[in-house]
């Protein structure tokens, strides 16, 4: 049917009367109004053809041109204008926006492997309300947006500066630049133990455990890190038991919004000392409540452990450990003393408080002693166990 169409318009045809072409000329033109008002349906698919592509020469209304419209282009750089807006309207919140979908860049994040926050790319109706219509940013709104990231970068280099500053302080890491490696007496998978230097211990054999990672408490360690502490706490005790003594184990956790390092304190006594341990600490527990306003509950950790006395969070408390039993106490006063478990210690043993030695750092004197402590830690020293 199609290729007699074709051949259709080819074929000439004999001039009409005039009468005939004006009813011709009639009869098409009503033709093609009725189809253009979508009233007549053509018969044939040539019809059809022809309907849709013929226009009738008097009609008196012109169709506008269709406009060939790049959506993606416009769509493109409508999601960048959006972007750039909500980053200004973030403002210092932007980083920790960031950081809370990708992750810093201390924790190894990349944003290729995370998945893309599409927030930032939606229009804010607030701004859109505000009369923002989507237009080009101007000089002034970018000179804005990249003083806002000059001060964030800023203040992200400032951040990194004081947390190194803080982690200097804390010698007892390993991790940290002011920490000596000669006092390292053990390394296990976790846990490090730590040879205390003579100007800042209280007797001979005073000793820390250290997580190997960051921690800014015991009560937040994974139980791997617990593992390795009981079996570092059994050695211990079993190679101070040669000498008559045991061992009392400490640790305080102050209320601070800085970057700070686990570790529990080992004091090595004797016996007669740690077996006074409970009535010591209680007694002296209730005394820091009355004057500093601490936390009343006494937690007993013989059962349930430190874990599962201190509730999860960022608590301020402190721990402390003997032989049979224990105690744990949630801190609630900013003005508890941070040498509260030395010193009572040392009233125990009827010494003077650890702030009140005056013993200088002597490098030579620490290592004397590390070689001491290592001579008798080779019998008992676990780690040696490790692949």
């Amino acid at each position: 049917m199609l290729s007699g169409l074709r051949t259709g318009k080819k074929r000439k045809t004999l001039p009409q009367s005039g009468s005939e072409s004006r009813k011709e000329e009639g009869s098409s033109s009503c033709a093609a109004g009725t189809a253009k008002a979508g009233l007549h349906k053509p018969s044939s698919l040539g019809e059809e053809i022809m309907t849709k592509t013929e226009k009738p020469s008097h009609s008196p209304k012109q169709e506008a041109p269709v406009k060939h419209t790049n959506f993606n282009a416009e769509r493109e750089t409508d999601m960048d204008e959006a972007y750039a807006r909500n980053i200004m309207r973030l403002g210092k919140h932007y980083k920790r926006h960031v950081d809370s979908h990708f992750g810093s860049a201390a924790d190894g994040a990349d944003e290729d492997d995370q998945n893309m926050d599409m927030s930032l790319f939606q229009t804010d109706r607030t701004n859109a309300a505000a009369g923002d219509t989507g237009k080009e940013l101007t000089t002034s709104e970018k000179k804005t947006l990249a003083k806002q990231q000059q001060r964030a970068e800023h203040r992200e280099l400032q951040q990194e500066r004081r947390a190194d500053a803080i982690t200097q302080k804390c010698w007892w890491w390993l991790q940290s630049g002011s920490f000596s490696k000669f006092l390292m007496i053990a390394l296990g998978d976790h846990v490090s133990l730590v040879l205390a230097p003579g100007h800042l211990s209280l007797v001979e054999g005073h000793c820390y455990l250290v997580p190997v990672k960051h921690a800014q408490s015991f009560c937040a360690c994974e139980n791997e890190v617990w593992e390795e502490i009981s079996r570092f706490r059994a050695s211990l005790r079993s190679m101070f038991a040669k000498e008559g003594k045991g061992i009392i184990l400490m640790e305080t956790v102050l209320e601070s919004n800085s970057f700070w390092q686990a570790r529990l304190e080992v004091l090595p006594v004797p016996k007669r000392v740690e077996q006074d341990a409970a009535m010591f600490f209680k007694s002296a527990l209730s005394e820091q409540a009355e004057e500093w306003g601490t936390h009343t509950k006494l937690f007993k950790t013989r059962d349930k452990g430190l874990k599962g006395c201190i509730p999860k969070g960022n608590f301020p408390y402190f721990y402390v450990e003997w032989d049979d039993g224990g105690f744990a106490q949630i801190i609630e006063s900013r003005s508890f003393p941070k040498d509260f478990g030395v010193d009572t210690v040392a009233s125990m043993m009827e010494m003077d408080p650890l702030r009140f030695n005056r013993k200088r750092k002597d490098n030579e004197i620490d290592r004397r002693a590390v070689l001491k402590f290592v001579e008798k830690w080779k019998a008992h020293d676990w780690t040696l166990e490790l692949p």
